[in-house]
């Protein structure tokens, strides 16, 4: 697996990283969905996913509503169009990035457990579910999530802001150390079937610089624990075609 530096951590709108296993971190959460199709291009997958978001924040705007044109040029694009709409983060964002996988039609199921509560619109909007037939689950809890029965490949996708009970930028009311690994140990089973991991680590919404690096350290390490498999079994593939 890759290493990161997580004491070098900083906020930085551009990064993202592949760690191996088939994890993915990056600071804003917008190149999620650059990795998605990424993952998608590289395995020659066709199929749908279902997304499983758990975050504090929702990030289920659409950006392309009501702009026709913008939505064409996106299901027409190709993975370096792609790349440049979400490097320009103007109708891709980090709050924004999950439509349009619904939008470019790979996600049969969208689950979000969330912490938000501010008034912000839940989940995506109606509209673009029933047009991509889409459907959408809000659970209350994190065990609903883990015990659900998934019935297409997961995407898993993770934001360490969850962990803050802070909507104050750069503030932290961080989650106590049992309360995030009790945590975590219920996210184990997903994380390790997954087809795929991302995990942002969204500096300015993770508590402070030194709070969101030791998150991150604690995340990413507990999640690549848990994919170690997947290494193991790629290496014996390669041993048994020689």
């Amino acid at each position: 697996m890759a290493s990161l530096s997580f004491n070098e951590l900083v906020e930085d709108d551009l990064f993202y990283k592949e760690l191996g296993s088939d994890i993915w971190v990056m600071d804003s959460h917008r190149w999620a969905y650059y990795i998605w199709e990424k993952f998608r291009a590289s395995q020659k997958i066709e199929e749908k996913f279902s997304v499983v978001h758990i975050d504090y924040h929702w990030d289920g705007g659409n950006d392309f509503h009501d702009s026709p044109v913008q939505e064409i040029e996106l299901v027409e694009g190709d993975l370096e169009a792609i790349y440049e709409l979400v490097r320009k983060g103007n109708w891709i964002r980090f709050d924004s990035f999950i439509s349009p996988a619904i939008i470019r039609g790979f996600v049969d199921e969208v689950h979000f457990y969330c912490e938000q509560s501010d008034g912000y619109d839940i989940g995506i909007g109606d509209e673009l579910l029933q047009r991509k037939a889409t459907s959408q689950f809000i659970h209350k809890d994190i065990q609903s999530v883990s015990s659900y029965d998934f019935k297409s490949p997961v995407i898993f996708d993770f934001c360490i802001d969850i962990f803050n009970r802070s909507n104050m930028y750069y503030q932290s009311d961080i989650w106590s150390d049992d309360e995030i690994s009790e945590f975590l140990q219920c996210c184990q089973e997903m994380v390790t079937k997954a087809s795929l991991v991302t995990v942002s680590f969204s500096f300015g919404y993770a508590g402070t610089e030194e709070d969101t690096r030791r998150l991150a350290e604690k995340v990413v390490k507990t999640f690549q624990e848990w994919r170690k498999w997947l290494l193991t079994n790629k290496v014996r593939s390669r041993e048994a075609a020689i």
